[in-house]
């Protein structure tokens, strides 16, 4: 697998564009894409970049340890050539994860002007590259670092990062299944291996990966909230809504900033026309982040429900301040006002949906994602 990993990332770096949709439609329509991506790419590919330098280290010093030579890069130098240094090396990968990436690149180019090239060294400018969101450039560095050592798992861990924010989520499968191989103990790539299939919508095979995440570490809550989410989608929803005031009383215990945690129960509740249990979850997750269009559009319908039409109102007005490109919440304002006697009002916000809709269909992108070779 790793050789042939390999040779996609080679053939990914040229590609740079033509992919599909991170979701398919009927996904894309349910659940929050954004959400979705920002996750699986910040818990990969953001955590701290000191541990990984320890790694690659201890891998790329076990070569000369055991008599072997170390593998030459680019300009001739060879790895680890003058030794390196731990506490540099470690200042630069903190300097990566607190943000300060000019000041990582001067460290960086100073080491390897010093001491030579290095595995870490080769690793932090792919993180780099990573931060600056210079997706193809990093995927072209860590074709590098896979080239000297396949037996790190944080590199195909930021190989995951990259081809999940280019949308290659074949070569994202085949960097976790490797990571997984490598690290079985680490949580967060069955975290993401899960994710990924969900977005998939490989419901049957998000759900094993997604338990076994949750049997390393039971207080992650995204965790909880895709587990929850596939096992909606597998028909199980009173696991899923045991996922969910699981993910809750983490929430509330770690201080975890999001509506997620109140809108998925919420969400859930509405669908099977619980409206009065559903209410005050939603309301929760309005407080939560009072712009979350998604929330604000079903405390609408309710409300709209229980003939409060002040209160959805309100709440659809607050979404369109927050986004103006809602179609949704337009064309829930055009009913509300209908019933309200408004017909100006409700013509305009039926034409401000349907001049949205439309632009919607224009902006759909039907072509499909390339597939890495095998």
């Amino acid at each position: 697998m790793a050789n042939g990993l390999l040779s996609s990332v080679r053939h990914a770096r040229f590609w740079a564009g033509g992919s599909r949709s991170l979701s398919r439609q009927r996904g894309a329509s349910r659940h929050s894409v954004n959400l979705l991506r920002y996750t699986l790419a910040m818990a990969i590919g953001l955590g701290s970049v000191t541990g990984v330098l320890a790694a690659g280290m201890v891998f790329g010093m076990t070569s000369i340890a055991l008599g072997g030579e170390a593998p030459p890069l680019s300009g001739g130098r060879a790895l680890f050539a003058s030794g390196g240094d731990d506490r540099r090396l470690s200042a630069i990968g903190k300097l990566v994860d607190a943000g300060d990436l000019a000041a990582a690149r001067k460290m960086l180019a100073e080491e390897v002007a010093s001491r030579g090239e290095s595995y870490p060294t080769i690793f932090l400018e792919a993180k780099i590259l990573f931060r600056e969101h210079k997706y193809q450039e990093s995927l072209r560095v860590l074709e590098r670092v896979l080239a000297l050592d396949q037996r790190d798992p944080e590199a195909y861990k930021l190989v995951a990062s990259d081809a999940i924010l280019l949308e290659r989520m074949d070569i994202a499968e085949q960097a976790l299944k490797r990571a997984a191989q490598l690290a079985p103990h680490d949580y967060l790539v069955f975290f993401n291996l899960g994710a990924l299939y969900y977005t998939d919508s490989r419901f049957a095979a998000a759900q094993p990966e997604l338990e076994k995440s949750v049997s390393l570490n039971p207080d992650y809550v995204p965790t909880q909230l895709f587990l929850g989410l596939t096992l909606e989608e597998l028909g199980k929803e009173p696991l899923a809504l045991d996922c969910y005031h699981r993910a809750i009383e983490l929430a509330e215990r770690s201080g975890f900033k999001g509506e997620q945690p109140y809108l998925y129960p919420g969400r859930l509740l509405y669908r099977e026309n619980k409206l009065e249990e559903s209410l005050p979850y939603l309301q929760k997750a309005a407080k939560a982040n009072p712009q979350s269009c998604e929330t604000l559009c079903l405390l609408a319908r309710i409300y709209t429900s229980q003939d409060r039409e002040t209160d959805a109102v309100a709440a659809l007005n607050q979404c369109v301040q927050a986004d103006p490109k809602q179609s949704e919440a337009h064309y829930l304002l055009s009913r509300a006002y209908v019933k309200q006697g408004r017909t100006e009002d409700a013509a305009q916000e039926l034409a401000l949906f349907q001049e949205l809709k439309k632009h919607e269909q224009n902006k759909k992108d039907y072509r499909k994602n390339q597939r890495a070779n095998p």
